[in-house]
């Protein structure tokens, strides 16, 4: 004979129900065999009584959790405890097939012993039960506050990173305009028509560029369309000198990325390639879809690696270098080429697997 009694008096919850069943079954087989050590009864009959005895009162303790608590709890543990004695001793007598009424005839000296057993069996099972979905219970409070804390972390990279690209982006924004209004001012004086068409262009440049720019993301497409915009410009104002040839894979236009990544590229083609040199000079924008991801490449014809002393600060290539690492860490790299040809070749190569992120 058993009792098997988990938390007693409080409405069952779902995910433990069954367990605590599960538990009942072999719980209830060892406190057959130790009945059977003290009254010498057959471990048959034992195990059958402890069984209907230990899973009544698991179902009885189970069900008084949803008696309204106007009464006090020790009289429904009591209650669970003596319907679950009574109700599986008759069960097993029936399934034994003997007398229910013998059964429940024991003098008071056997009540005392089968209910004695049967209390420190509830005690012993409820201990058991405790224990066990305490550890459950703290065991899914660590992994809960581990995901918590994970989800914290990634939440913490994700508003560094953007804080990170948004001060990265915030030092394009004047790097370009500086470098525009000194072109701008240096033409007032040779070409009063051709700069008030820059400064045309310039204003509906800038329109476009400050709106893009003060967003989180712009696509492929929307960033080629200004950097052509922002070629024609440099045409108009080195007088037609300058060729440019933009190309982009149709497949590409959506893609995502920061905006004004390729900004400082294309700045420099211009600065150290086309300025320093004579004559007509080409500048190709090109995207394209290659077999282990996507190539962002700027390539100019102009003066090329030492052909003048460098004014610059590096600032540029130092933006792009972070801003590539923020993104998609070390998978993504820029890599600055001497073409056979000559000039100067600015590659931007990002794996397929970095895209996946969510980046394309």
């Amino acid at each position: 004979m058993t009792m098997f009694l988990p938390e007693p008096c409080t409405a069952p919850q779902p995910i433990f129900t069954l367990r605590r069943y599960l538990l009942a079954v072999p719980l209830n087989a060892v406190f057959a065999a130790a009945w059977t050590a003290i009254s010498g009864h057959s471990y048959g009959h034992s195990f059958v009584f402890s069984q209907c005895i230990g899973l009544l009162v698991l179902t009885a303790s189970l069900l008084c959790g949803f008696v309204p608590y106007r009464l006090p709890r020790y009289l429904l543990r009591i209650t669970s405890i003596a319907a679950g004695v009574v109700g599986g001793m008759c069960m097993a007598a029936l399934i034994l097939g003997l007398p229910v009424a013998a059964v429940l005839s024991m003098p008071p000296a056997g009540w005392r012993l089968v209910g004695g057993f049967s209390i420190a069996a509830s005690l012993l099972s409820f201990a058991i039960i405790w224990w066990r979905e305490r550890e459950e219970r703290q065991a899914a409070e660590l992994r809960e506050q581990a995901a918590n804390a994970e989800a914290r972390r990634l939440a913490a990279e994700r508003a560094s990173a953007a804080a990170q690209l948004t001060a990265l982006q915030a030092q394009i924004e004047p790097h370009f305009l500086f470098n525009t209004l000194a072109n701008l001012r240096s033409l007032i004086g040779r070409d009063p028509e051709l700069a008030r068409q820059l400064l045309d262009r310039l204003i509906e440049w800038l329109r476009a560029t400050l709106k893009a720019s003060r967003q989180g993301e712009t696509t492929l497409g929307q960033e080629f369309d200004l950097l052509a915009a922002y070629l024609d410009i440099q045409r108009i104002r080195m007088g037609g000198r300058l060729e440019v040839d933009v190309a982009i894979d149709p497949a590409l236009r959506d893609m995502h990325l920061p905006p004004l990544l390729l900004q400082p590229l294309v700045e420099n083609a211009i600065t150290h390639g086309v300025e320093p040199k004579a004559g007509t000079v080409r500048v190709a924008l090109k995207g394209e879809t290659a077999e282990d991801g996507v190539v962002l490449s700027v390539t100019d014809t102009g003066a090329g690696f030492g052909a003048t002393p460098s004014q610059g600060t590096g600032v540029g290539l130092e933006n792009v270098h972070a801003r590539l690492a923020t993104l998609y860490g070390s998978a993504a790299r820029l890599s600055i080429e001497s073409p056979v040809e000559g000039g100067v070749r600015a590659v931007i190569r990002i794996p397929r697997t970095s895209l996946a992120g969510g980046h394309a």
